[in-house]
C-alpha cells in the first residue's frame, strides 16, 4: 500500500454528486443457487470462492476526499474457509472507514434464505501505531455452505490510490475495478502479474463533475475486470508474491491546480535523488565533519584503505544497537550517536558519514527487500524502497555493508536485501542501478573420518566449516547456546550418533568461516554378524527434493550462489573387505547453472568418497525448473547410497 503524506488541498467551493457513485455495488445479491454450491469445479480443493468483488474509486462530493466503495461476496466451502468471515481494514492517518454492511446467508429449514446482519457493536477499531488504524469485524453464523457479503467505504485526503489485487489465496469468479479521477490528478497505471484482463475500458467523461464558479470538469474513467481467477499459490525459493500476483498498481504522478500550476510527485531521478537526500534521509548524509571529530584517532592512522574501511565498519557495528526499525521519521545522527541505538537508516547513515570522514569512496544504497517486492525501474518511486545499506569501493572492488547486525561480516548484507538491483545514490554524479553481490561465497564443507575400533564400534571425527550466509546462520543459531544444548540438538537430529567431544573454532572472528569439530561414535545397529552397512552421508543429508511441483509458474530465486562439499574416509579394518561403494557420478545443469560430482575410491584398507554440488546461478526460470528438479533428485539419490563392508 503506497501512502503519500503530502495532502493537496483543493479549493473548490462546491462539488456536485456525479454518476460514478451509482456504479458502486450494493449488498443483497446472494442467490439460492450460490447457497447450494458444494464446490468450485475449477478448483475442487478451494476452501472458499469469491463470487464477485468490486471497487469503485471517485472524488467524494461532500468531503473533497478520494472515496472507494468496496463490495465482496464469497462462498464458504470448508471449516478452513470460515476464516474469510473475519475482515480487517487498515487505514493510514486521516483515512476513514464507514458505511459497513455485512450479511451472512444460510439455507433455512424450509429451503429458503436466512439472513444474519452484522451489528454495529461488532465493529472494532484498533490503533496499531501513531500512523495506522485497523477496523475489523467478523460476520456471524458463518459455516461451510454459507455465503457472506459485505461492503464498506474508505475515504482518504491523500492522492495515493491503493493497489487492487485481482488474485488472492482463494479463487475468484469475477473481480472488477472502476475509477473516475478528475483530470487534475495524473497517475501511471501498471498491470502486474501473468493473468490477462477480460475488461479494460478507458474513456473520458467530460461532464463527470461540476465545480461551482468553474463549470464542468472532466474525469479519466477506467474500468478493469478479470474472470475465473485462480488462487495464488506461493512456491519455495521465490521472491515476494507482490512481484507475481495479478493486480493493478497506481503511481501518483502530479496534480495541476485550477491556475495551471503543476505539482509533481513522480519525478525524474535527478529530482528524486534530491528528495531522497534532503527529505527522505532528512539531510543526514552530509555529517562527515561530525564523525571526523568523534571517530577514534587510531582509525585515521591506518594506511591500507580496505583495512581502514573494515575498522570503521567494526567500530559502528559494535557501537550501535539496532532498535528493530528500518526508518525513523526524524533521523538525527547526532542524537543516535549519543544514544547508541537507532534504525537501519540511522546506523547505516552513520557508517556512510564515517567512511566519508575517512576519505573512503562510499555511497548510500536504497533497497527494496525481498518481502517488499522488486522496485519498478520505469520511473522513480521513492516509496518502493524500505531499506538502506552502504557501498564501499576499494581498489576497484565493491563491498556492500550493513552495520545493524552484530553477526554480519564485512561485505555481507542481510539475505532479505538480495532482491535484484538496488539504487546507488551518487549525490554528485547521479544515482544508478546496481545488483548486490555478496563479497563472500557461501559454502558448507564437511569432512568425516571413521574407523572400526577394537570393540567393533564405529568411531570418528567430523569437522564442519561454513562460510558466507551459511556461516552467518550458524553463528546466529549457536550464539549464547550452552554446549550441552548444542550436543543435545545435534544428537536429536542425528539419532544414530553419540558425541564424545565437541569444539568450536573462529566463531568470534566474523571474517573467517565458522568451524565445529565433533568426536562421535556411530550406533552399531546397522551391523550384523558378517556385514557392516554405512550411509556415508551421516549429517546434513538431503532427505527429499525441495522441488516437488510437476510444473513451476515462477522463477526459482536462491538469493546467492552456494556450494556444498562432503568428504568421507573410512579405514577398513583387518579381516574385512569392501563389498560395495557408491558409483562415481557427474551431473551438470544447463546454462552453466551448476554441477555435482561424486567420486568414490576403495582399496583393501580404505574407502574414500568425495561429493560436491555447486549452484552457480541465483535465478532459474520456470523453464529451467525441470533440470533443477532433476539435479536435486540426483543429490537425494546419491546421499541415500551405502558402503558395504563384509568379513572375509
Amino acid at each position: 500500500m503506497k501512502k503519500i503524506t503530502l495532502i493537496i488541498l483543493i479549493l473548490f467551493a462546491h462539488l456536485s454528486s456525479f454518476s460514478q457513485k451509482s456504479k458502486s455495488t450494493k449488498t443483497g445479491k446472494a442467490t439460492l443457487a450460490e447457497l447450494n454450491m458444494k464446490s468450485y469445479d475449477k478448483d475442487t480443493t478451494a476452501n472458499a470462492l469469491v463470487l464477485y468483488e468490486h471497487a469503485n474509486v471517485y472524488l467524494d462530493a461532500e468531503k473533497v476526499d478520494f472515496r472507494t466503495d468496496y463490495y465482496f461476496r464469497k462462498k464458504i466451502f470448508t471449516k478452513e474457509g470460515v476464516d474469510q468471515a473475519t475482515v480487517k481494514i487498515r487505514t493510514y492517518g486521516k483515512e476513514k472507514v464507514k458505511n459497513i454492511v455485512a450479511i451472512t446467508y444460510n439455507i433455512s429449514g424450509n429451503g429458503g434464505m436466512q439472513k444474519n446482519f452484522l451489528l454495529p457493536s461488532k465493529i472494532f477499531k484498533n490503533q496499531l501505531n501513531k500512523d495506522w488504524t485497523e477496523t475489523s469485524f467478523t460476520l456471524s453464523n458463518v459455516k461451510p455452505g454459507s455465503v457472506i457479503e459485505y461492503s464498506y467505504t474508505k475515504t482518504s485526503p491523500y492522492p495515493g490510490i491503493d493497489d487492487w489485487y485481482f488474485q488472492s489465496s482463494i479463487p475468484k469468479l469475477q473481480s472488477d475495478y472502476d475509477s473516475a479521477i478528475i483530470g487534475n490528478y495524473k497517475y501511471n497505471v501498471r498491470i502486474i502479474g501473468n493473468l490477462s484482463l477480460t475488461k479494460d475500458n478507458p474513456s473520458i467523461d467530460n461532464n463527470c463533475l461540476y465545480i461551482e464558479g468553474l463549470g464542468q470538469a472532466s474525469c479519466a474513467v477506467r474500468s478493469f475486470g478479470m474472470s475465473n481467477i485462480p488462487a495464488f499459490k506461493g512456491e519455495d525459493y521465490m521472491l515476494s508474491s507482490r512481484n507475481y500476483i495479478s493486480r493493478l498498481s497506481f503511481d501518483y504522478v502530479s496534480f495541476t491546480s485550477t491556475k495551471g500550476v503543476v505539482k509533481k510527485f513522480l519525478e525524474d531521478w535527478k529530482s528524486a535523488d534530491r528528495t531522497l537526500k534532503f527529505t527522505f534521509l532528512n539531510n543526514q548524509a552530509n555529517k562527515k565533519s561530525f564523525f571526523k571529530k568523534r571517530l577514534p584517532e587510531t582509525i585515521f592512522g591506518i594506511a591500507d584503505p580496505l583495512e581502514k574501511a573494515k575498522a570503521i565498519y567494526d567500530y559502528i557495528q559494535n557501537k550501535y544497537t539496532w532498535n528493530g526499525k528500518n526508518w525513523s521519521r526524524d533521523t538525527k545522527l547526532k542524537n543516535t550517536f549519543e544514544e547508541k541505538t537507532g534504525s537501519v537508516y540511522d546506523i547505516n547513515l552513520s557508517l556512510y558519514n564515517s567512511l566519508q570522514a575517512a576519505d573512503i569512496e562510499s555511497y548510500v544504497v536504497m533497497i527494496s527487500t525481498r518481502e517488499n517486492g522488486i522496485p519498478t525501474k520505469l520511473y522513480p518511486i521513492i516509496t518502493d524502497f524500505n531499506y538502506l545499506v552502504v557501498k564501499v569501493m576499494v581498489d576497484g572492488n565493491a563491498y556492500f555493508l550493513d552495520a545493524t547486525d552484530k553477526f554480519l561480516p564485512f561485505g555481507l548484507v542481510p539475505f532479505k536485501c538480495l532482491n535484484g538491483e538496488a539504487r546507488v545514490m551518487d549525490f554528485e554524479n547521479g544515482s544508478f542501478w546496481q545488483k548486490i553481490y555478496p563479497a563472500k561465497r557461501s559454502f558448507v564443507n564437511t569432512r568425516v573420518k571413521f574407523v572400526l575400533n577394537e570393540d567393533e564400534e564405529l568411531e570418528g571425527n567430523i569437522i564442519i566449516r561454513k562460510g558466507g550466509y551459511d556461516g552467518l546462520k550458524q553463528r546466529k543459531r549457536l550464539h549464547n547456546v550452552k554446549e550441552d544444548a548444542i550436543l543435545e540438538d545435534f544428537e536429536s537430529r542425528n539419532a544414530y550418533l553419540e558425541v564424545d567431544a565437541y569444539q568450536q573454532y573462529d566463531f568470534e572472528d566474523l571474517s573467517s568461516p565458522s568451524k565445529e569439530e565433533y568426536e562421535v561414535v556411530l550406533d552399531a545397529d546397522s551391523k550384523n554378524q558378517n556385514t557392516l552397512t554405512i550411509n556415508p552421508f551421516l549429517i546434513d543429508r538431503m532427505e527429499s527434493n525441495p522441488f516437488k511441483l510437476d510444473e513451476r509458474l515462477y522463477p526459482v530465486d536462491f538469493g546467492y550462489e552456494r556450494k556444498f562439499t562432503y568428504s568421507f574416509s573410512f579405514e577398513v579394518p583387518e579381516g574385512y573387505k569392501v563389498a560395495k561403494v557408491p558409483q562415481s557420478a557427474k551431473f551438470k545443469l544447463a546454462n552453466d547453472g551448476g554441477e555435482l560430482t561424486l567420486r568414490s575410491r576403495s582399496s583393501s584398507y580404505k574407502v574414500d568418497l568425495y561429493f560436491t554440488y555447486d549452484i552457480k546461478k541465483i535465478i532459474f526460470s520456470n523453464f529451467e525448473y525441470y533440470g533443477l528438479k532433476d539435479f536435486y533428485n540426483e543429490i537425494v539419490k546419491i546421499q541415500n547410497a551405502i558402503i558395504e563392508i563384509k568379513k572375509e
